[in-house]
């Protein structure tokens, strides 16, 4: 089944959806200072540790890791320090390269989240539960909307803050800001 909704400014699923945008814009900002800081050219990367998710670590870990996608210049200017590239041509700084320390003792100082996960729609249906389910979630005109598709989704499944729509009406509004975007 496939329903759509608008999603108010009182939901948990509002809430939540614009803690972890702050987390993420918080970790970006990080990330980007702490690039040039140190005189990294690379705009791709991944942060990850062994911890708990959308939660900052409380102590300096060893498992903290800084993994980026080099440019020529970092990969010069870093060819001591970085791993090999995995299977993504992501490039780890190594655990004891002076880069990768102060990268964790800042990371943790700062507070910043390392683990980021974008909250799991299916968490706000009853009828969903641990089913996958596919959606689609966008910002139009300061009201948010959301279409939620799956087949364990349930006629009279509509959590607390959400005002179900019609489905043309969602596509409407989503062509309408597609449209808008084009137009730039």
């Amino acid at each position: 089944m496939e329903k759509a909704f608008i999603v108010s400014k009182e939901s948990e699923l509002f809430k939540d959806i614009e803690k972890y945008k702050k987390l993420r814009n918080k970790q970006r900002k990080f990330i980007n200072k702490f690039f040039e800081e140190n005189g990294i050219e690379a705009n791709q990367y991944r942060v990850s540790g062994d911890g708990f998710c959308n939660v900052p670590f409380e102590k300096y870990e060893e498992t903290i890791t800084l993994c980026i996608i080099p440019t020529d210049k970092d990969k010069e200017k870093f060819s001591k320090v970085l791993n090999k590239p995995d299977e993504r041509y992501l490039q780890a700084f190594r655990k004891t390269s002076k880069i990768a320390k102060d990268f964790r003792k800042q990371i943790v100082d700062e507070h910043i989240v390392i683990n980021l996960y974008q909250p799991r729609m299916s968490d706000y249906f009853e009828s969903i539960g641990f089913y996958g389910c596919g959606f689609t979630l966008f910002e139009h005109k300061n009201i948010m909307y959301l279409r939620v598709n799956s087949e364990f989704l349930k006629e009279d499944d509509i959590p607390k803050g959400l005002t179900e729509i019609r489905l043309s009406e969602f596509y409407k509004v989503r062509e309408e800001l597609e449209k808008s975007k084009g137009d730039k």
